[in-house]
């Protein structure tokens, strides 16, 4: 029990459940267009995923140590190596993108400038956007989080040098339920975010209106792939997509209850809404 346990910390806590959900994305964008995804693209995903959440909680862990203490203490024996973690990962992924194309190589600069402006930042970005850090600005944190998950699909047209209209289409998709997300972790992390002075939608105007947001996200999400698979522009096995929003309704739900587990609905259930993509979409298409 003691190393089951082990692994769901690592697997949770150290950012391994949402590095896996990024390479679920990038594979249903890659079937999407009838492409069978490689084991090159999957481990790039994750990579870079796994590099961006290690930066960022290397940058943040005084403020996790208040809204999420579980995970800090997990990661607080390698808190001294957590940059050459990220450094690492990136490095390896894009000398792997090195080897697939160079306008692929290219293009992955974009997670890596998102991922420093948004957990590094710098002082030069106060007089641009007014604070340091991109994660500082009310809703921008979680506009610019949902716009990095948007690109996958952009990326993987990189990776195949082909552009098909359905990896377009699926980046807002991606964007709105990632941006409903992102809002629920803030709810979660609404007490640590406002002791540092870090707005939120949850600490800015309150819980009810984080929650109904994330309920209109919902509703548009599914309403947005409908007329798409109607006018022949996404395959009908897109519609399996649908279930997600109402996952995303399903554990929010049971957050509002008394005795509510917000870490364990954070952490491993709405953080793994990710790694269904991939099989869900996989599955509609036999």
């Amino acid at each position: 029990m003691s190393l089951l346990r082990s692994a769901y910390r690592e697997v949770v806590f150290g950012g391994h459940l949402l590095a896996l959900g990024t390479a679920s994305i990038a594979a249903t964008a890659a079937l999407l267009i009838g492409k069978s995804p490689t084991w090159q693209l999957l481990l790039m995903a994750y990579l870079f995923s796994y590099g961006a959440y290690t930066v960022n909680r290397s940058a943040d862990i005084e403020q996790d140590a208040v809204s999420s203490p579980e995970r800090t203490s997990h990661l607080q024996g390698r808190k001294r190596y957590l940059t050459a973690i990220s450094a690492i990962c990136f490095a390896l992924g894009y000398l792997l993108a090195a080897f697939r194309n160079v306008y692929f190589l290219l293009a992955l600069l974009a997670p890596l400038g998102l991922t420093l402006a948004y957990s590094v930042g710098s002082k030069r970005m106060v007089r641009i956007v007014g604070v340091s850090r991109l994660k500082e600005k009310l809703l921008v944190k979680n506009a610019v989080t949902a716009f990095g998950w948007s690109l996958i699909p952009v990326l993987v047209g990189f990776y195949y040098l082909s552009f098909p209209v359905q990896l377009l289409l699926l980046a807002p998709f991606v964007f709105m339920r990632l941006l409903a997300n992102t809002i629920f972790f803030d709810v979660r992390d609404v007490k640590a975010d406002s002791s540092f002075g870090i707005k939120t939608l949850p600490s800015a105007y309150g819980i009810d209106a984080s929650f109904s947001s994330m309920a209109i996200l919902d509703v548009m999400s599914a309403v947005y792939l409908v007329p798409l698979v109607a006018a022949g522009l996404l395959p009908v096995a897109a519609l399996v997509l649908l279930g997600l929003p109402v996952y995303s309704f399903a554990y929010r739900y049971l957050s509002r209850r008394a005795n509510a587990n917000l870490d364990l609905l954070c952490d491993v259930v709405a953080d793994g809404e990710y790694i269904l993509w991939g099989p869900l979409l996989y599955l509609a298409r036999i």
